[in-house]
C-alpha cells in the first residue's frame, strides 16, 4: 500500500467495525475437539490481540520478512486464528498489510474474499457454527456410490501423489539455516489473457504449462522424454470444492488433482495442450464428485483411510513440487501490488502459485533451504510466458 501505515488506534477500530459488518468471519475460532469440533463466533473477541506493527530495516526484502513472519510461531489456538501484520520502514512511500490466517481457517478463496472485505469491498456469506476443520463444512451429497466405490476412485489420484517418487527437479545444495525463502516476479496478466484467449484455455491452465517449461529451461534433466527414460513431474493442483457463491469463507474446502507437467515437451503450445487435457471441466468435477463422496463418509470409514495414507504421504524426502493458481476476481483497492507466501506443506520442498486478477498477476514461489538456485525458477516462469506467447502468435501467422 502506497504511503505510511495507519496509526494502530485506527487500524484496531477499522478491524472492529470490518468484523462486525463486512467480515465476520474474523470472529470465528475453532471451539471443542474430534468430533464435537466447531467453528464458532468467538465470544471474547478482540481485534486489538490480531494486530501487529513489525518495523523493517531500510531497503529490507518484505517477501522474505513476510515469510519468516508467517513461519516463525504458530498462531494462538484460544483465539480466530488469523493476524493482521504491518510492516514499514523499509520503503519512506509505502507499508505492508500481510493478512497471515491457518489452512485449516480458510482457504485461498476464503483469504481473498475475507481480505477484500477487509479492505472495502463486499462482504463474503456468513458463516454459520460448522464442523472443523475445513472439508467437513461441504454439503454433503446424497451418496449415489457404495463406500468402497467412493474410496476405490480416489486411490489412483492418491497413488499419483503420494508413493510417486519425483525427478530431479531442482538442484540441491546442503541445508543452510533459516526457514523457507519466499520470491515473487510479476506477470503480464493482459498477455496470460491473451494466450488463454487465443488457445481456449484458462489462466489456471496456462499458469501450469508455464511452470512446466521453467522447470524444463531450468533443469536440462528434465528434458529427456519418457521413452528415452525420463520421467515427468507430477504435481497436486488445490481445486476448490465450492464455488464463490456457496464458499463460506471459514474452513478449508479444497481437494488435490494431480496433474503431470510436460517438462519433456520442446513445443510451448504443445505443453500446454497436454495440460489442458488433464484439467478439462469434466475431469475437475469428478475430482470434486469423488472428494465429496470421501467427506460424506462416516468417521468410522474415514479414518482407517487416513491412517493408512498420511503415514505414506509423510515418509520420505522432501522433494516434492506443489503448484496453484488463483483468480482473484476483484482488484484490491489502493494496492501497488499484491502477492502470496503460500504454505510449504509436509514432505514438499517447493510450492509456486499463480495469482491473477484483471490488472496485475505474480507468481510467487516458497523454497525449502535445500533448494539452490530457486530464484531462477521464478525467472524462468516469466520468461517461459514470453515464450509461449510468441509461440501462439508464430503458429497463427503460419496458419
Amino acid at each position: 500500500m502506497p504511503g505510511a501505515p495507519p496509526p494502530p488506534e485506527t487500524l484496531c477500530g477499522l478491524v472492529a467495525d470490518r468484523a462486525r459488518q463486512a467480515a465476520p468471519t474474523l470472529r470465528y475460532r475453532l471451539t471443542g475437539t474430534g468430533r464435537r469440533a466447531r467453528w464458532s463466533l468467538d465470544p471474547s473477541f478482540d481485534p486489538a490481540r490480531h494486530i501487529e506493527y513489525h518495523r523493517l530495516e531500510p531497503g529490507s526484502s518484505v517477501h522474505q520478512v513476510a515469510a519468516d513472519l508467517v513461519t516463525a510461531r504458530p498462531l494462538p489456538r484460544d483465539r480466530p486464528l488469523w493476524t493482521l501484520m504491518v510492516l514499514h520502514g523499509h520503503a519512506p512511500d509505502e507499508h505492508v498489510l500481510l493478512y497471515r490466517v491457518h489452512h485449516a481457517f480458510q482457504d485461498a478463496l476464503g483469504l481473498l474474499s475475507t481480505a477484500w472485505a477487509l479492505l472495502g469491498g463486499q462482504a463474503p456469506p456468513p458463516p454459520a457454527p460448522v464442523r472443523a476443520p475445513g472439508c467437513a463444512r461441504v454439503p454433503a451429497p446424497r451418496l449415489e456410490r457404495s463406500a468402497t466405490s467412493a474410496i476405490r476412485e480416489a486411490l489412483p489420484g492418491l497413488r499419483r501423489l503420494v508413493t510417486a517418487a519425483p525427478p530431479p527437479w531442482h538442484p540441491a545444495q546442503v541445508p543452510g539455516d533459516g526457514g523457507p525463502r519466499l520470491f515473487v516476479v510479476p506477470l503480464d496478466a493482459r498477455v496470460l489473457r491473451d494466450v488463454a484467449g487465443r488457445t481456449g484455455t484458462t489462466v489456471a491452465q496456462v499458469s501450469l504449462a508455464l511452470v512446466a517449461g521453467a522447470l524444463r529451461a531450468w533443469r536440462a534433466e528434465l528434458e529427456t522424454p519418457a521413452a528415452e527414460g525420463g520421467t515427468d513431474l507430477t504435481v497436486g493442483l488445490p481445486v476448490g470444492l465450492l464455488g464463490r457463491r456457496d464458499h463460506p469463507a471459514v474452513g478449508n474446502h479444497v481437494g488435490l488433482l494431480p496433474v503431470t507437467l510436460p517438462c519433456s515437451e520442446p513445443s510451448p503450445r504443445e505443453r500446454l495442450r497436454r495440460v489442458a487435457a488433464q484439467m478439462t471441466l469434466p475431469k475437475i468435477a469428478r475430482q470434486r464428485r469423488t472428494a465429496r463422496g470421501l467427506y460424506a463418509l462416516p468417521t468410522a470409514l474415514t479414518r482407517p483411510v487416513l491412517r493408512a495414507v498420511l503415514p505414506m504421504a509423510l515418509r520420505g524426502p522432501a522433494d516434492r513440487l506443489d503448484v496453484g493458481a488463483i483468480h482473484a476476481t476483484r482488484v484490491f483497492p489502493g494496492a501497488r501490488a499484491v502477492f502470496l507466501c503460500p504454505p510449504l506443506a509436509p514432505r514438499a520442498a517447493a510450492m509456486l502459485t499463480v495469482l491473477h486478477d484483471r490488472d496485475t498477476a505474480s507468481v510467487s514461489g516458497i523454497f525449502d533451504t535445500h533448494v539452490a538456485r530457486p530464484e531462477q525458477v521464478l525467472d524462468a516462469v516469466r520468461q517461459a510466458l514470453g515464450e509461449l506467447h510468441a509461440d501462439v502468435l508464430t503458429s497463427e501467422a503460419t496458419a
